[in-house]
């Protein structure tokens, strides 16, 4: 369903609690966030039908540190081209790239558990990868991340007046879908994805597989949600709930960069810490995401919080010079390294326009394409990870 604000073409859309998402848009407007991006893998992403963030399973894997040195290095170190889905429509870091240049704000990078790690700065939090969920002991070590989430959030006080958390994990909306049904939201055909539908049929099949293996009935999460996360989650999750708890603790307001993913993340904030834990949060996407017609993010966002604010970037590729990005717009890639929240964050601190953003995410493409997407490309992890 299009979002009626479209039509005057404002900067910013505010798809849920609106009232509330204004107040904190006002509260940021010139003010300069902290944007940390949590980097994960998932072996659930490797399971046909899942994710299309990556030209295919192997190179998936290659994603989050690819996405990490397109960002800081204006380029991809451990791929020969630009992250990209199987069609090759390019992967949205280069719209975080261009939108933190216009807000003159750097990334910080943590990986939570990775198969290959970034030839950039990146805070090591985790060393294991996540697993397949359908094992039901995908994210053992989650409480240790949680812990070093919430210390890392610590370190943020005083140093902004709101932190982005951002990520980039392969798989993770069907992740989020399951820690959604564990928590006891109907989330099944409603989440979003990297792919036109967004693989509704696979996720759940999956999901279902995921919940029966950790023995987890619908709500039975909410009694333990970072044992939840262990059986079923990915990394990122319980480092970004970790990082926003101690944020909100520390006086700071988050700004949760993503859409399934990240309200995921703000479940599981409210199971943690309790309903009040949710204030001074949103979460922050684009106008592909709160515009799915596969998906219902703006629903979701007022189950999971009814004065959740939501909050889309207002990017419309249509007239793009660069076929790829073109084909957002045919709801393909959609969101991904908090490309919606750079792009918020863009406009609130950097006053920046939509036609400043068009202009320069084209630009910023133009370098990154140079070297095209090729889906025959063929690259070996064994030497990297």
């Amino acid at each position: 369903m299009r979002c009626p604000e479209v039509q005057e073409k404002p900067e910013i859309l505010f798809a849920a609690a609106a009232e509330r998402g204004r107040m904190l848009a006002e509260r940021w407007r010139g003010e300069r966030p902290v944007f940390v991006c949590v980097l994960a893998h998932t072996d659930t992403c490797l399971v046909p039908g899942v994710s299309a963030a990556g030209i295919s399973e192997e190179l998936r894997q290659l994603t989050p540190a690819a996405d990490a040195e397109v960002v800081l290095l204006g380029g991809p170190k451990c791929l020969p081209a630009l992250p990209s889905n199987p069609l090759g429509v390019p992967g949205p870091s280069g719209i975080t790239r261009a939108a933190l240049g216009l807000a003159r704000l750097r990334a910080k990078f943590a990986g939570a558990g990775l198969r290959v790690w970034p030839e950039t700065p990146c805070l090591r939090l985790g060393d294991t990868a996540g697993g397949d969920i359908q094992l039901g002991r995908a994210v053992p070590d989650a409480r240790a991340l949680f812990d070093r989430g919430k210390a890392l959030g610590r370190s943020l006080r005083g140093r902004a007046p709101y932190v982005v958390i951002a990520e980039s994990v392969p798989g993770g909306t069907t992740t989020a879908l399951a820690i959604l049904l564990a928590l006891g939201f109907n989330a099944e055909g409603r989440v979003s994805g990297s792919q036109a539908g967004n693989g509704h049929a696979a996720k759940t099949a999956v999901v279902r597989r995921a919940l029966a293996s950790a023995q987890l009935l619908p709500g039975d999460g909410r009694r333990d949600p970072l044992g939840a996360l262990e059986q079923i989650g990915d990394p990122m999750q319980p480092v970004a709930v970790g990082i926003a708890l101690a944020a909100r603790e520390a006086g700071l307001d988050v700004l949760l960069a993503g859409g399934s993913q990240m309200l995921a993340v703000a479940a599981l904030l409210s199971a943690v810490g309790g309903a009040a834990a949710l204030d001074g949060v949103a979460v922050g996407t684009t106008r592909w995401i709160v515009e799915d017609r596969w998906a219902d993010i703006t629903g979701l966002a007022a189950e999971v919080g009814p004065e959740l604010p939501l909050l889309a970037a207002n990017l419309d590729f249509s007239t793009s010079r660069h076929a790829g990005l073109r084909e957002y717009e045919r709801d393909l890639v959609k969101e991904g390294v908090g490309a919606g929240a750079a792009c918020i964050a863009a406009c609130l601190c950097g006053g920046a326009t939509r036609q400043e953003l068009h202009a320069t995410i084209d630009a910023t493409y133009d370098g990154l394409l140079a070297a095209p997407c090729v889906p025959s490309i063929s690259y070996s992890l064994t030497a990297r990870t």
